[in-house]
């Protein structure tokens, strides 16, 4: 991430990603931008520096966090499709104990009993724009398609700003509990 040096320490970035056997996709945005960045098949490098960032994600903690924590150590595609298809499967192989905490925070984790929902429900309940992806997750993604899949990626990341702000209650709660408790945010 060329650019990351330009973040302070207390900016939040938002950020997700997206798996196929042939691609990694991470779109990621700075809290408040409207810019946002995509990084296709992005390098350990890449992601080491990428998550130097102070990075707030959506359900990461059991998913986003041990795919790019696979990346940095070096995971080929395929084997980082594998930990994703053991995810979503529910083997409790599929994870990294120091990936839950690659992320400052997250959404879904934070959230209050009553908030817990998938961020689509949210989009839905939230009047944002809903977008689905029409490709197969298990098949290699064409090359021409890239850039259609990682716009989608993108409105998660505009959806997952959009929810933590309002949840901003529940944020707050978090950190005085975090604080209160002397853990990290993720604990």
């Amino acid at each position: 991430v060329e650019d990351s040096s330009d973040y302070s320490s207390d900016v939040l970035v938002f950020y997700d990603i997206e798996v196929f056997p042939n691609l990694l996709i991470v779109c990621w945005k700075k809290q408040g931008d409207s810019n946002i960045h995509k990084m296709f098949n992005p390098s350990p490098t890449d992601i080491t520096n990428f998550m130097k960032l102070k990075l707030v994600g959506f359900n990461c903690r059991r998913y986003d966090n041990h795919i790019i924590y696979s990346r940095m150590m070096g995971y080929t595609n395929e084997q980082m499709y594998n930990i994703s298809k053991m995810i979503v499967g529910g083997s409790r192989n599929a994870f990294f104990g120091s990936a839950y905490n690659v992320s400052n925070t997250d959404v879904y984790d934070f959230a209050s009993a009553g908030n817990k929902k998938s961020l689509k429900k949210w989009e839905i309940e939230l009047g944002l724009h809903h977008q689905e992806n029409s490709y197969p997750w298990d098949q290699p993604l064409p090359e021409d398609k890239w850039d259609e899949v990682a716009g989608y990626c993108c409105n998660d990341v505009i959806s997952t700003e959009a929810v933590f702000n309002y949840l901003s209650a529940d944020w707050t709660a978090r950190q005085i509990l975090a604080d209160l408790a002397g853990m990290s945010l993720n604990d």
